[in-house]
């Protein structure tokens, strides 16, 4: 999808509502109430034209749970809220060494599996972009800014010399609050660690192939003069409350199907189209193209995480949102 399609999601997603689903595990309890979960998520369909109904989600069975483990390690919410203190305390790891998670959902168990491996690669490019474009930002203008943004969003990573440290997998039925209808996916977790100098070489191999993609010399320049401030922001631990990354996770999802959608439509819709909506679809372009430029510069985590988020980050993000419902 071209850029300025893309940009065109964005306005639908500006106001970042927030859906809280109430979840449990086989012997928990339920956090949140139906009835305001359906009223929330109504506000966020219609506030974002994207459907998206409430639901309940449940772990029925995980890995190990014969010899009496726990459906989720205890030092995975942490690691997930940006914490990995408990994970290096547990298993031993460096602590200079960057831990990384990705999580894969699916019908199949080992069907998960193997998508979350190849899952890894595409969540890890999604955080690098947010780091270029936080960093170097500020010093370019709407139209360059449009540029890196969009070159940074095709560029591809091979990610070398990571290692796991964990995986484990959980059961979850999640129920349509609305037609009760139940459905079971296979949730896979897998925890990779990877040496603070093997990171800091792919962020600047990364930063390095978007410069090498600008066509124009004084931008390769500003983004190339903000390679410290994009190497800090990739090496600084950020710390979120479980607020803050709900409400980041369920940005990024609705940003991620809204483009999605919008896609699809455009390449369905009719080729002769009334003047007069392609006035009004312009006009609703560069409003929302101008929302997205605010919240990639505004130094913001979530509101930077949900501006870079694209229809090709859906399979992760879907799937952390599942995590978020049963994990937290």
């Amino acid at each position: 999808m071209n850029k300025v399609l893309r940009k065109a999601v964005f306005g639908a997603v500006v106001v970042m509502a927030v859906l809280f689903i109430g979840c449990k595990t086989a012997g928990g309890s339920t956090t949140t109430d139906a009835a305001a979960d359906a009223v929330a998520a109504a506000a966020v369909a219609s506030a974002s034209n994207v459907d998206i109904r409430p639901n309940r989600s449940v772990i029925r069975d995980w890995s190990n749970r014969n010899i009496g483990m726990p459906p989720t390690p205890v030092w995975f919410p942490s690691l997930v809220l940006g914490n990995s203190g408990p994970v290096k305390q547990d298993f031993g790891i460096n602590g200079t060494a960057r831990v990384k998670h990705i999580v894969a959902q699916n019908r199949n168990r080992e069907s998960a599996r193997v998508q979350a491996g190849l899952l890894f690669a595409a969540k890890t490019a999604n955080e690098l972009k947010q780091y270029v474009v936080t960093g170097a930002g500020q010093e370019l203008n709407d139209g360059e800014l449009d540029i890196v943004e969009e070159i940074a969003t095709a560029t591809k990573i091979t990610i070398m010399g990571n290692e796991p440290v964990a995986d484990f997998w959980q059961l979850v039925e999640t129920e349509d609050l609305t037609t009760h209808q139940k459905t079971q996916e296979y949730l896979y977790y897998i925890v990779y660690s990877m040496p603070d100098a093997t990171w800091k070489a792919l962020v600047r191999k990364y930063t390095n192939d978007i410069i090498g993609q600008l066509p124009n010399r004084a931008v390769q320049t500003k983004v190339a003069q903000a390679f410290s401030d994009i190497e800090a922001a990739a090496t600084r631990e950020r710390e979120q409350t479980e607020a803050e990354f709900k409400a980041q996770i369920a940005a990024q999802e609705q940003k991620a199907r809204a483009d999605a959608r919008l896609a699809e439509a455009k390449v369905n819709q009719q080729t002769a189209a009334n003047v007069q909506a392609q006035a009004t679809e312009r006009a609703e372009i560069e409003a929302s193209a101008s929302a997205q430029r605010a919240a990639l510069r505004s130094g913001k985590p979530e509101e930077v995480a949900a501006a870079s988020t694209s229809s090709g980050d859906v399979d992760w993000i879907s799937a952390l949102g599942t995590a978020a419902k049963v994990v937290f």
